[in-house]
């Protein structure tokens, strides 16, 4: 060996880091959630390490999205600032927040070495993760039949590898992401592929009405009826749409009175909401405290117009509110809403700051023109309204990956 020759890194394997790296994070959402941060945690060392630092921060302040998108830690950070108590918590924010600092400038690593090869083994090995995950969840149901079944009449749902309302929420992109790949015949080297990816994308369906976690079917249904009316825009074939239509409005029919799960979930749900309107009684029930929060987090929204309470106190007040109520719930619950979260924190101006940050990247011709990426949008605004979605690891980590990935891609010219 020559002494004198320094070793280098081919760059082939240098520019394969990120791609790593990102495909960890994807299988970490499943796997262990050490394997997130540590994926965010390469990404931006490359992004600030191996890349010249100047070039990615060029590309970071020349992309409007992701300045945006970052702004949302600042305005945490200022609320936290503006708090006053209850420090484990709004450190906590601070902690979850962080991706949105550091992703999009992370991402610019992706710009214009993103082709449409790469993209789309990124969808197929999100797409294969969920499957696999998803049949081992199926062969649980199967082996303890009916003691599942009883936790789903109390308002229970089957073990999934992390919150089962993130996770229903994956499984409705994964759907989409199998039509994805088959109609745009996205496969790794065989023909064949196509039609397994059909079929794993029909039992998806099935799967997300198993599972019956209702976050994810009404993204699923959403996405459903905004492909029905692409397709009559598209094709003007009115009858076939109206036949797609009826199928659609069938299948929930037939889900409940088929499957065990899905109608035990249909009638606790039924039963949750009887006792917060004719009982005033949320205590230990699901949609009663859902609703109860939400409206507790606009009661403060009221209270602190311009200001909120602080993110960082949002908890205790919350807290507080709920201990006054008559259907006082068991346990002490956030806003189970996005914007209200946002609202209740950060006041009417961080909530305008934080809308125009999310709502940006649909503000633009080449993405809202990809079918995948308005079903993503569909799924995560769907889940915003029932739920803080990004105010957990998984989310935030589901959230931003496949948001900035979609988006970096279809600006590329190869999209």
């Amino acid at each position: 060996m020559d002494q004198g020759k320094p070793f280098l890194v081919p760059k082939a394997y240098l520019q394969a880091i990120p791609f790593l790296a990102l495909a960890a994070g994807i299988a970490g959402m499943f796997i262990a959630r050490a394997m997130v941060s540590i994926s965010m945690i390469v990404l931006i060392c490359y992004a600030l390490l191996l890349v010249d630092p100047r070039k990615t921060f060029r590309a970071f302040f020349n992309d409007r999205v992701l300045v945006a998108l970052s702004l949302v830690f600042f305005l945490y950070l200022v609320s936290c600032i503006n708090s006053t108590g209850d420090q484990p918590f709004y450190l906590e924010r601070l902690r979850l927040k962080l991706p949105f600092l550091a992703l999009p400038i992370a991402f610019t690593v992706f710009k214009g070495n993103l082709n449409d090869r790469r993209f789309s083994l990124l969808l197929y090995f999100y797409f294969v993760v969920v499957a696999i995950t998803t049949f081992i969840i199926t062969i649980q149901y199967a082996a303890d039949f009916e003691v599942i079944n009883n936790a789903y009449m109390q308002g229970r749902v089957i073990d999934t590898p992390f919150s089962h309302i993130r996770y229903s929420l994956m499984v409705a992109f994964a759907v989409f992401t199998g039509y994805y790949l088959f109609i745009h015949k996205k496969v790794i080297r065989y023909d064949w592929e196509r039609w397994l990816i059909a079929a794993i994308s029909a039992y998806l369906i099935f799967f997300i009405h198993l599972l019956a976690v209702r976050s994810g079917l009404v993204a699923f249904y959403g996405c459903v009826l905004y492909l029905i009316f692409r397709f009559i825009f598209q094709s003007r074939q009115l009858k076939t749409a109206l036949l797609l239509t009826a199928v659609v409005l069938l299948l929930p029919i037939l889900t409940y009175l088929l499957l065990p799960s899905f109608k035990a979930k249909v009638n606790y749900m039924k039963y949750d909401l009887q006792q917060l309107l004719e009982y005033k009684n949320a205590s230990g029930l699901s949609d009663g405290g859902r609703i109860l929060s939400i409206e507790k987090g606009i009661a403060l929204l009221r209270a602190h117009p311009f200001t909120g309470v602080g993110v960082g106190d949002l908890k205790q007040e919350m807290k507080r509110e709920l201990e006054m109520a008559p259907e006082h719930p068991r346990d002490s619950l956030l806003p189970h809403n996005q914007f209200v979260f946002v609202a209740a924190g950060t006041g009417i101006f961080g909530l305008l700051l934080f809308s125009t940050c999310i709502f940006l990247p649909l503000f633009n011709r080449k993405n809202m023109s990809n079918m995948l990426f308005v079903c993503f949008s569909i799924i995560i605004l769907s889940s915003f309204l029932t739920e803080a979605t990004i105010e957990e690891q998984m989310g935030t980590a589901f959230y931003l990956q496949f948001l900035l990935l979609m988006y970096v891609f279809l600006q590329s010219k190869e999209s």
